[in-house]
């Protein structure tokens, strides 16, 4: 068996199951937020979305870029994962005590009282996310993706139940609190027992000096595009209100959940994958490739789509009482359609080792952006012009981050666009004609169920038509799997 065919197995053995568990994860958590939108009052959101604000700063120094180095380590051992282990639980315990007492600070900042028990019993998670995100390392760096789509929709189910029920019982906020603390729990418990990973009370501090060695740069890295990523939302809460923040993050979270779903699964499976090859650059190239053009074959599509039915999906999906969302939804669209480009190049780098070369990238983008978005607040007289100044910044990132590998692994920037364009332009033909539907005398529902059920057709029809390599090598690894899958044991 060549290695070319190693790969290609473990890439898309890996895919199928990453790809499986964020659909199918994010697709029941996607119904159980519209759910609960429907139920709850966009007020009731904003808390969850302020509080989500520091808790991205808290875990990003819960994994410290360890757990990163832990994957890119070839010869990792349970005693370097005990070392990241004891760590991570160390800086739980100072982040929890930090935010136990920063939360009436933080609940006067935003004027809501309610921030206080709901940030101490929330910090209680930075406890299991610290231990989850070992085991996660521990999995990824052995392809075992399909242990994380178990774990992950069992936790999804069992939690979405939990908050429903509340729900229901009037808990308000405190139902979305549940829900995501039930998630976090019971997926961190299910990977735990289903894998070898055991703990030992050992801390080897010469082997956290090798992974910190490389860790700190993506810790660096992460800490600053975190930033990036919540000076908005911050923004957006405190000059603005809590309910404008809580339009920002649903229509947030709609286009997120696809790049999520493509965006994120190329993300953990293309840098374990790579890895092993890394000192394989053409086989780099190949694998970066062609995750570039079959993820662009789905984004494309469906940001484009999305972006076309976004005023009739809020009216019809969540109540006329989100409407201030759609707008989001149609600028995060815009957004997250192009950052399979940034996610596919710098994945690369980071693989073949490159972690000085990531942190550079991120400093320069993080510089631009912090520019753009500064000069978006104090001229911006809206919410929705802030959150367009995410637009330019993934333009930005895109053209930055595919810059080293011209000459890393001879990813030019005319080979990325040859394998972009005809994905794009199909989409986009598309999404013009769903977009004409919207003007269809036609009741709400049955005009929804028409452009999405349209503009499958329309893709599918265009593909065939433009002979696109993509449509045919996607329906082929089906076919093949399904067949892999009937055969007798």
């Amino acid at each position: 068996m060549t290695d070319n065919t190693n790969i290609k197995q473990k890439t898309f053995g890996s895919m199928f199951w990453k790809f499986a568990e964020r659909v199918c994860a994010q697709g029941v958590s996607l119904v159980v937020s519209i759910i609960l939108a429907r139920m709850l009052m966009p007020d009731d959101y904003s808390v969850i979305s302020i509080v989500t604000i520091f808790f991205v700063f808290c875990n990003v120094f819960i994994s410290g870029g360890l757990n990163t180095a832990l994957i890119q380590k070839k010869d990792a051992d349970i005693v370097d994962y005990s070392s990241v282990l004891h760590v991570s639980m160390l800086i739980a315990l100072v982040l929890y005590i930090a935010m136990f007492f920063s939360a009436p600070w933080i609940a006067d900042l935003y004027g809501k009282d309610i921030l206080i028990p709901v940030i101490r019993v929330m910090s209680l998670t930075f406890f299991i996310n610290g231990f989850k995100a070992v085991l996660c390392a521990y999995i990824s760096s052995r392809l075992e993706f399909k242990k994380f789509f178990f774990a992950t929709i069992i936790g999804t189910v069992i939690s979405a139940v939990v908050g429903i029920v509340m729900a229901l019982n009037g808990y308000g906020a405190w139902a979305l609190v549940a829900q995501q603390m039930t998630n976090s729990f019971i997926d961190t418990v299910i990977l735990f027992f289903s894998t070898k990973f055991r703990i030992v009370f050992v801390i080897s501090f010469k082997k956290l000096k090798v992974l910190f060695r490389y860790g700190w740069k993506i810790f660096v890295s992460s800490i600053i595009s975190a930033l990036y990523d919540e000076i908005k939302p911050l923004v957006v809460g405190v000059k603005y209100s809590g309910e404008d923040l809580a339009y920002y993050n649903k229509g947030d979270s709609f286009p997120k959940f696809v790049n999520s779903a493509v965006s994120d699964t190329l993300s953990s499976v293309l840098f374990p994958v790579m890895a092993k090859y890394q000192e394989d650059k053409n086989a780099v190239l190949n694998i970066t490739r062609k995750y570039m053009k079959v993820s662009s074959f789905i984004v494309f599509p469906l940001m484009i789509g999305f972006f076309a039915v976004a005023e009739n999906f809020v009216s019809v999906v969540l109540t006329d009482k989100w409407l201030p969302a759609a707008i989001y939804i149609q600028i995060f669209c815009a957004s997250y359609m192009f950052n399979i480009i940034q996610v596919g190049n710098l994945q690369a780098i980071k693989a073949i080792g490159r972690s000085d070369v990531a942190l550079i990238l991120e400093i320069i983008k993080k510089s631009a952006y912090f520019v753009i978005i500064i000069l978006f607040i104090f001229l911006a007289d809206s919410p929705e012009w802030l959150a367009a100044s995410s637009i330019l910044c993934t333009l930005i990132a895109s053209v930055v981050n595919t810059f080293p590998n011209r000459r890393l692994i001879g990813y030019h920037y005319r080979l990325q666009f040859s394998d972009l364009f005809k994905n794009l332009v199909t989409a986009v033909f598309m999404g013009v004609a769903v977009y004409f539907m919207n003007y269809i005398p036609l009741n709400k529902i049955l005009l929804l169920c028409l452009q999405v059920v349209s503009g499958v057709i329309i893709y599918i029809i265009l593909s065939l038509i433009t002979k696109n390599e993509n449509f045919h090598y996607i329906w082929n690894f089906l076919k093949n799997l399904r067949r892999k899958n009937e055969k007798p044991v």
